[in-house]
Protein backbone atom coordinates (compact mmCIF):
# COMPACT_ATOMS: atom_id res chain seq x y z
CA UNK A 1 0.00 0.00 0.00
CA UNK A 2 1.22 3.38 -0.66
CA UNK A 3 0.80 5.31 2.82
CA UNK A 4 0.44 8.68 0.84
CA UNK A 5 -1.22 9.92 -1.74
CA UNK A 6 1.35 11.83 -4.05
CA UNK A 7 0.49 13.48 -7.10
CA UNK A 8 4.44 12.86 -8.88
CA UNK A 9 5.56 13.09 -5.31
CA UNK A 10 3.50 16.41 -4.05
CA UNK A 11 1.57 16.37 -1.06
CA UNK A 12 -2.12 17.62 -1.41
CA UNK A 13 -1.11 17.96 -5.45
CA UNK A 14 1.32 20.65 -4.27
CA UNK A 15 -1.48 23.33 -2.40
CA UNK A 16 0.17 24.70 0.83
CA UNK A 17 -0.40 22.39 3.63
CA UNK A 18 -0.11 25.45 6.11
CA UNK A 19 -2.34 27.41 4.41
CA UNK A 20 -4.71 24.44 3.92
CA UNK A 21 -4.51 24.05 7.70
CA UNK A 22 -5.21 27.36 8.19
CA UNK A 23 -8.59 27.44 5.94
CA UNK A 24 -7.42 28.39 2.32
CA UNK A 25 -6.49 25.76 -0.05
CA UNK A 26 -3.70 27.69 -2.00
CA UNK A 27 -1.28 26.43 -4.57
CA UNK A 28 2.53 26.63 -2.96
CA UNK A 29 5.48 27.52 -5.25
CA UNK A 30 7.67 24.79 -6.91
CA UNK A 31 10.61 27.22 -5.44
CA UNK A 32 9.59 27.48 -1.93
CA UNK A 33 9.47 23.57 -0.90
CA UNK A 34 10.30 20.94 1.73
CA UNK A 35 10.43 17.54 1.87
CA UNK A 36 9.40 15.77 5.11
CA UNK A 37 8.64 11.95 4.84
CA UNK A 38 9.09 11.17 1.37
CA UNK A 39 6.98 13.80 0.05
CA UNK A 40 7.38 17.13 -1.56
CA UNK A 41 5.59 20.04 0.17
CA UNK A 42 5.40 23.27 -1.97
CA UNK A 43 4.46 26.78 0.04
CA UNK A 44 2.98 29.82 -0.95
CA UNK A 45 5.16 32.00 1.09
CA UNK A 46 8.61 31.10 2.63
CA UNK A 47 6.95 32.07 6.23
CA UNK A 48 4.31 29.16 5.06
CA UNK A 49 7.21 27.03 4.75
CA UNK A 50 9.28 28.13 7.86
CA UNK A 51 6.44 27.39 9.83
CA UNK A 52 6.24 23.96 8.55
CA UNK A 53 9.70 23.39 8.75
CA UNK A 54 9.61 24.36 12.52
CA UNK A 55 6.61 21.76 12.90
CA UNK A 56 5.90 19.50 10.22
CA UNK A 57 3.26 16.95 12.15
CA UNK A 58 1.46 19.59 12.83
CA UNK A 59 0.44 20.63 8.96
CA UNK A 60 0.87 16.79 7.64
CA UNK A 61 -2.43 15.46 6.39
CA UNK A 62 -3.95 13.20 8.75
CA UNK A 63 -3.79 9.29 6.85
CA UNK A 64 -1.32 9.99 4.38
CA UNK A 65 -3.46 12.80 2.89
CA UNK A 66 -6.05 10.26 1.15
CA UNK A 67 -9.69 11.19 1.88
CA UNK A 68 -10.55 10.99 5.84
CA UNK A 69 -14.14 9.38 4.96
CA UNK A 70 -12.87 6.78 2.72
CA UNK A 71 -10.35 5.86 5.07
CA UNK A 72 -12.97 5.05 7.50
CA UNK A 73 -14.33 3.11 5.27
CA UNK A 74 -11.34 1.12 4.59
CA UNK A 75 -10.49 2.00 1.14
CA UNK A 76 -8.23 4.73 -0.67
CA UNK A 77 -9.27 7.49 -2.46
CA UNK A 78 -7.73 10.36 -3.33
CA UNK A 79 -8.40 13.70 -1.78
CA UNK A 80 -8.84 17.81 -2.77
CA UNK A 81 -7.29 20.23 -0.87
CA UNK A 82 -10.66 22.32 -0.97
CA UNK A 83 -12.21 20.17 0.93
CA UNK A 84 -10.18 19.91 4.71
CA UNK A 85 -10.74 20.74 8.13
CA UNK A 86 -8.93 20.52 11.43
CA UNK A 87 -10.25 17.85 14.32
CA UNK A 88 -8.51 18.00 17.56
CA UNK A 89 -5.60 20.18 15.89
CA UNK A 90 -5.10 17.28 12.92
CA UNK A 91 -5.64 18.22 9.20
CA UNK A 92 -8.50 16.03 7.61
CA UNK A 93 -8.56 16.24 3.49
CA UNK A 94 -11.68 15.06 1.83
CA UNK A 95 -13.16 13.94 -1.81
CA UNK A 96 -14.85 16.64 -3.32
CA UNK A 97 -15.66 16.99 -6.94
CA UNK A 98 -18.57 19.55 -8.61
CA UNK A 99 -21.51 16.89 -7.20
CA UNK A 100 -19.41 15.55 -4.24
CA UNK A 101 -17.94 16.14 -1.05
CA UNK A 102 -17.21 13.50 1.55
CA UNK A 103 -16.60 16.25 4.15
CA UNK A 104 -20.55 17.01 4.73
CA UNK A 105 -20.61 12.80 5.61
CA UNK A 106 -17.60 12.88 8.09
CA UNK A 107 -19.39 16.07 9.74
CA UNK A 108 -22.37 14.21 10.65
CA UNK A 109 -21.05 11.59 13.13
CA UNK A 110 -17.25 13.54 13.34
CA UNK A 111 -15.87 11.61 16.85
CA UNK A 112 -17.50 7.97 15.12
CA UNK A 113 -15.51 8.79 11.68
CA UNK A 114 -12.42 9.31 13.09
CA UNK A 115 -12.67 6.61 15.62
CA UNK A 116 -13.14 4.10 12.33
CA UNK A 117 -10.49 5.96 10.27
CA UNK A 118 -8.16 5.13 12.93
CA UNK A 119 -8.63 1.77 13.21
CA UNK A 120 -8.93 0.93 9.11
CA UNK A 121 -5.49 3.17 8.55
CA UNK A 122 -3.55 0.55 10.93
CA UNK A 123 -5.31 -2.00 8.70
CA UNK A 124 -4.88 -0.33 5.52
CA UNK A 125 -1.08 0.35 6.72
CA UNK A 126 0.03 -3.10 7.46
CA UNK A 127 -1.23 -4.34 3.99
Amino acid sequence: MKVQYLENGKALNGHDVVSVYNGKAVLGKENIHSTYSSAIYQFATEVNKNEFDQNPKKYVPKYGGYCSIAISEGILVESNAHSALIQDGELHVFYKDVNEDTQDEWNEKPIESKKMAETQWIKLKGK
